[in-house]
């Protein structure tokens, strides 16, 4: 009698796995909790956290989904700090004398850019020297440099 196969030898047989890689990738790009990842895939959690241990493909899905995530919402954020326009469209339909048309509305609405998101990139992408509390945090730094050195000294 054979080796019993697991979860994720099963679905690589089956040739499954890349689905399921896949999937837990989209869903991890979503900020889906890993409960509703491990309901999507038909297993319990804990299974789930055991695959991620054992096969290093299940922690690197996560990881990439993660990664997504974040250039997404650093992109969301971009868009905010610059500005942009964005297109509304409406369709109505009226009726009259057995006639039916259709009329479509478009407005452009502007977004002015937003500062908060734009110092919020500064920081994040380029440090600490855009930062409005720098000297603050640089003189906190220097302060435990100095503690540091004069416990050394003892």
């Amino acid at each position: 009698m054979g080796k019993r196969l697991d979860t994720v030898e099963r679905w690589e047989k089956t040739g499954l796995l890349k689905e399921k890689l896949e999937l837990i990738e989209r869903l991890a790009a979503k900020n889906i909790p890993q409960r509703e990842i491990a309901k999507q895939l038909g297993i319990s959690e804990k299974t789930l956290q055991k695959m991620k241990n054992r096969h290093v493909e299940f922690a690197r899905a996560f990881s990439t989904g993660h990664i997504t995530l974040k250039e997404d919402l650093l992109n969301v954020i971009y868009k905010k700090a610059m500005g942009f326009f964005e297109e509304d469209v409406q369709t109505f339909i009226e009726t009259t004398n057995n006639k039916t048309k259709r009329k479509v509305v478009k407005n452009k609405k502007y977004y002015p850019p937003d500062l908060n998101s734009a110092k919020y990139l500064l920081i994040i992408r380029f440090g600490r020297e855009f930062h409005d509390k720098k000297h603050e945090l640089e003189l906190m730094e220097k302060r435990i440099e100095d503690k540091d050195s004069e416990w050394h000294k003892m």
